[in-house]
């Protein structure tokens, strides 16, 4: 069992991530990752609705929460877990039901609008619900490890470390997502293993490059990313 399913161990092998993210699957393909496209979710807003991050959860103990219409074709796929169906909506709030993070035994969500199937797979487990103001939760925080984190969002980075995380703040913006809104580091990158680091783009044209590389060099993680684009939040992907 593994309590931080976002934080994996050894290199990662499979995920799963939006399947309108060719350049994405692309470089996690040559990687030696098998992506599985999660389908498009028409409910949401196009900025979003192929984001892995709002379409799916990866709990532990084998237990992945799906948006409704995709839950089937990915329960045929994911023969070894329990696929939950969930409901949801647009616009926001109640489109981030799945947005959140699991660490160790705490749950980071919006209590508010997170999805009741979520929030009772927590209580049953035993898990801490901490309640975050920051409805993108998983979108808005790049987790190194269950100690160290990287978010532009204050809420969040004063929130985690109030829980012990050693954090690094960035500034807002400079992560492409539409015309209307800049995306988040969280949607914009993912661990390959405890020692990778997956970027959508190019990290090194982040104003607050030379903080986030110093950053990973102290928990001794490699960046790994595309030079030629641009970094962009194209929701994530879920290792398993």
């Amino acid at each position: 069992m593994n309590n931080s399913p976002y934080l994996p161990g050894k290199i990662i092998r499979k995920c799963l991530i939006g399947a309108e993210n060719t350049a994405e699957i692309n470089e996690l393909t040559e990687l030696g990752v098998e992506c599985i496209p999660i389908p498009v979710c028409n409910i949401l807003a196009a900025e979003v609705n192929s984001h892995a991050d709002m379409l799916c959860f990866n709990f532990r103990n084998s237990v992945i929460l799906c948006e409704n219409s995709a839950a089937g074709e990915l329960g045929s796929i994911l023969c070894d877990y329990k696929v939950i169906p969930v409901e949801i909506k647009s616009p926001y709030p109640y489109d981030i039901k799945l947005n959140a993070a699991i660490l160790g035994n705490k749950l980071f969500c919006n209590k508010k609008y997170a999805s009741k199937e979520l929030l009772e797979l927590a209580q049953n487990s035993n898990i801490e619900i901490i309640h975050t103001n920051q409805g993108y939760t998983k979108c808005s925080v790049s987790f190194l490890n269950e100690a160290a984190a990287i978010t532009a969002d204050n809420g969040l980075a004063s929130l985690l470390k109030k829980y012990q995380f050693d954090v690094l703040k960035i500034r807002p913006g400079n992560i492409e997502l539409s015309d209307k809104h800049f995306g988040f580091i969280g949607g914009a990158s993912g661990m390959l293993s405890e020692n990778e680091m997956y970027f959508s783009g190019n990290i090194c044209k982040h104003p607050n490059y030379p903080e986030i590389q110093s950053f990973l060099d102290k928990y001794q993680i490699k960046p790994i990313f595309n030079k030629s684009r641009k970094l962009r939040d194209f929701g994530g992907f879920i290792p398993f």
